[in-house]
This record gives structure tokens, sequence and C-alpha cells, in this order.
């Protein structure tokens, strides 16, 4: 099997570029807030724990209660919810590559294309999650992180935070 570099930490991960704020809309304590994520992992694959990048987007919100919908806006990389241990990570990315290994002959790579492992492992981990928001943090239990999982990097891409409630 191809040894992969699974980048696991967002402190390592040079890729995430900016925060943009695409709209603000409050209505009462209604508040309605979306932000685009602008990354371009260095590696072909990564799995980068996003957890604090989300918070800041709730917290630049001003939402205390409600949800927080993350996507990642490619059909090549994926969103999930998963403890943030190293040998897991590992296990993830072992799994993901058995199931879906790189250097395949793929049907999508008779259209010129080179990453149909990439579109499989997206899909084994979905592209969107929504959380929940209480007393303006994520309502998660202790070990749940979120990540962002590039399948096919080393290009400028985008993750949506998009949050939704009361302030």
């Amino acid at each position: 099997m191809t040894r992969i570099h699974w980048l696991i930490d967002p402190s390592d991960c040079p890729g995430f570029r900016r925060s943009e704020l695409a709209a603000h809309e409050a209505r009462g304590a209604q508040v309605h807030h979306t932000e685009y994520l602008h990354v371009e992992i260095p590696e072909r694959y990564a799995l980068v724990n996003i957890t604090e990048r989300v918070e800041e987007v709730i917290a630049r919100s001003g939402i205390l209660d409600g949800s927080c919908l993350v996507s990642a806006m490619h059909i090549t990389a994926g969103i999930y919810v998963n403890d943030a241990e190293s040998g897991l990570l590992g296990d993830i990315g072992e799994w993901l590559e058995s199931l879906a290994p790189y250097g395949r002959d793929y049907r999508h790579h008779r259209t010129g294309e080179d990453n149909g492992d990439a579109h499989l492992k997206s899909f084994l981990t979905n592209h969107a999650l929504t959380a929940p928001i209480t007393r303006g943090k994520l309502d998660f239990g202790i070990w749940q992180r979120i990540f962002y999982a590039e399948f096919d990097g080393r290009r400028a891409k985008r993750i949506v935070v998009k949050v939704m409630g009361i302030s």
C-alpha cells in the first residue's frame, strides 16, 4: 500500500489563507452569519482539525444559541466529526486509502483527470455537517472535533461556515 502523509493539525498546515465575511444579517435577535475559509493545502491529502477556526467564526457571529453548518465547497474534500487522536487519524487515513486507493485506473480518469480516488474518499466522509451551538460555543462531546478532509489538495479551495441562531 502507498504510504500517504496525512496532516492532522492546523498549525502544521500553512494552507489556511484567510477568512472572508460573506454575509451577516441580524433581524431582532435572529442572526445569520456566513464566512468562507480560504484554504490551499500544500499536500494532496490532509485531515485537518478545524474546530478552532469554526469556533472563531461562531464567536464573530455573536450567536448564543443555534446551529452551525460547515461545508467543503469542493467534490474532492469532506467535513466530518471525530476524535483528534493521532493513532485514530492514521487509521482513518489508511482505511480511506484501502477503500479508494490512489493510482487505480478509475473510469473517471478517462476524462483526463487523475483524482478518482479523491471523489470516492469525499463520498465516504460527507461534504458537510451541522453542529449545535449553546451559550455561544459548539455543543460537542468531550472528544468531538471538526475535520476538513482534503483528498486533492495543492490548489485553492473554500469551506463555508454558516451560523444561524439567536444573539
